[in-house]
């Protein structure tokens, strides 16, 4: 991987896992809660969002080979997913394909929900894992798949830093940046959508290369 294609990654990650968007849905899920109980649930969250990043760079293709998907059918599903997400940020509402109200609501629930809807699905939800997986078949090399893995450390180390100081960061940022930033990531993700459903569609069709 070249510098500009490790630094497209770390953005696209960055985007797909739309910190401030996701910051939100944790404080609302854990706003009736203590700062020590928040703060236990961040550490939760975020040693499954570690382990659910590295499990799907290093295993996910191979799945999707088990599985008889190809590349080129899941960068066109990926696609999909994308602009829908991207849709429904620029719109600001919650994403169709990563949770429902309904989940929030029995997220509410449980006792712990660090793992289920935080770590899976809002933060590494159906684009993150796409990212991966897609990026990984691009760049098979262990070299590559070394570098993509300490960037998923690191990035999920600051996500998970985010969700132990979630409330002060809340009261700094305010509501309306957090909706600001959130439309502005929509739109570059539908755009990174655009470019998965055309490299996906000429996979899928060579002849229009």
């Amino acid at each position: 991987m070249t510098t500009p294609e490790i630094l497209q990654f770390i953005v696209a990650m960055i985007i797909m896992m739309n910190p401030l968007g996701s910051l939100s849905i944790f404080i609302d899920l854990t706003r009736k809660t203590s700062v020590i109980e928040q703060r236990k649930t961040a550490v939760e969250a975020t040693l499954a969002m570690l382990v659910i990043t590295l499990l799907t760079l290093w295993s996910g293709r191979e799945a999707l080979t088990l599985l008889g998907i190809t590349m080129p059918a899941f960068r066109f599903a990926g696609g999909i997913i994308l602009l829908l997400m991207g849709l429904s940020m620029l719109q600001s509402k919650e994403s169709p394909v990563s949770h429902t109200s309904a989940d929030d609501e029995a997220a509410k629930q449980r006792q712990s929900i660090g793992i289920v809807p935080i770590a899976l699905p809002v933060i590494i939800g159906p684009g993150t894992m796409s990212t991966l997986i897609i990026t990984a078949g691009d760049f098979p090399q262990l070299l590559n798949k070394l570098w993509m893995s300490i960037i998923c450390v690191l990035l999920t180390f600051i996500m998970g830093l985010m969700l132990y100081f979630a409330s002060a960061i809340a009261k700094t940022v305010g509501t309306s940046i957090i909706k600001v930033v959130t439309r502005m990531m929509g739109m570059i993700i539908m755009a990174i959508a655009v470019g998965m459903l055309a490299d996906g569609l000429i996979g899928l069709l060579p002849i229009l290369h």
